[in-house]
């Protein structure tokens, strides 16, 4: 899990801001249910969220006994968490507000050469049911003790639910999409998100973090499961059935990090993050691209065989 020297790296829960992006979710039983999920993990650790939210629904979420302040809309909220965060000194760790649980797989560091084994790799390892400030002290741990001239400002999770997929790839990469619903940001980067976007604004944030620091830290064996895409209010509100606010997104995305940003191979209005080498040229348009990353992870199941323990 953690070497010695990035054990010796291991923050204390109080060098963290956390913050909870949410709007418009008061407004039915079920987003209640799962901001109060999110609260709770938070609280039954010591530490106390705070929830940026949209001005209509302030009062709202502040009679459920939250923390809470107006961010305004996704991006000004993302920027206005990382500035309160840099402002205090502390780390900002930003969280979706329908994430039901963090969990770490302990196996294999090094992929697994075909999915049939990863997925065998994945039901064999142990699986770690742990609290969301556990996950991000885990992440920083990690960041803070990469052995590289390139230290990574910016850590997350792995972006799909599929076990067996994680166990497809190293136990940490460098240069791959870090998920915008549970990430770790230093406060010395300069990066923010750009407000042009209103949608896959974590991809250019990534791209961001990668173009100014060189890496990033995405951890393989950590997975969340969340719900996205069919929950009421925050960004699902912002879409639309044709899908035209994403292809609108994608472009700005294209056109900003040409050669990074590829279509998705079988799903319409997605993307796949691939950075280019240094020593490569950027890829074609028109390559057919490497099974995909999306930026939504998909409906989680643990493995049938999974160990579980839970850890505070």
């Amino acid at each position: 899990c953690l070497s010695s020297h990035e054990f010796a790296c291991l923050p204390k829960k109080h060098e963290f801001s956390f913050c909870v992006i949410s709007a418009r979710r008061t407004n039915t039983p079920e987003g209640v249910r799962d901001i109060m999920c999110v609260e709770s993990q938070f609280k039954n650790c010591g530490v106390t969220p705070l929830w940026y939210v949209d001005e209509a629904s302030l009062q709202a979420y502040c009679a459920l006994g939250l923390d809470a302040k107006v961010g305004g809309k996704l991006i000004p909220a993302r920027n206005m968490a990382l500035e309160d965060a840099a402002k205090a000194g502390k780390v900002c760790v930003q969280v979706s507000d329908d994430i039901a649980r963090w969990d770490y797989f302990d196996g294999q560091s090094e992929k697994r050469k075909t999915l049939a084994e990863a997925n065998a790799e994945s039901k064999r390892a142990e699986r770690y049911k742990v609290s969301p400030v556990a996950a991000a002290q885990f992440i920083l741990a990690k960041m803070r003790g990469a052995d590289s001239e390139s230290k990574p400002h910016l850590g997350g999770v792995y972006p799909l639910g599929n076990t067996g997929h994680a166990f497809a790839t190293d136990e940490v990469s460098r240069q791959n999409f870090i998920l915008g619903d549970f990430f770790v940001a230093e406060p010395s980067s300069p990066c923010r998100f750009d407000t042009e976007l209103t949608l896959k604004e974590d991809y250019d944030y990534t791209c961001s973090h990668i173009q100014k620091h060189g890496s990033v830290m995405r951890c393989n064996r950590m997975i969340i499961r969340a719900k996205h895409e069919t929950n009421s209010g925050g960004a699902c509100s912002v879409r639309d059935a044709a899908g035209e606010r994403e292809r609108e997104n994608i472009r700005v995305l294209q056109r900003k990090w040409p050669g990074a940003i590829h279509p998705h191979a079988t799903r319409p209005n997605q993307i796949v993050l691939r950075w280019p080498k240094k020593e490569q040229k950027p890829p074609a348009e028109s390559s057919k691209p490497p099974p995909a990353e999306s930026s939504k992870p998909k409906k989680w199941r643990p493995p049938k065989n999974a160990a579980v323990i839970a850890v505070a």
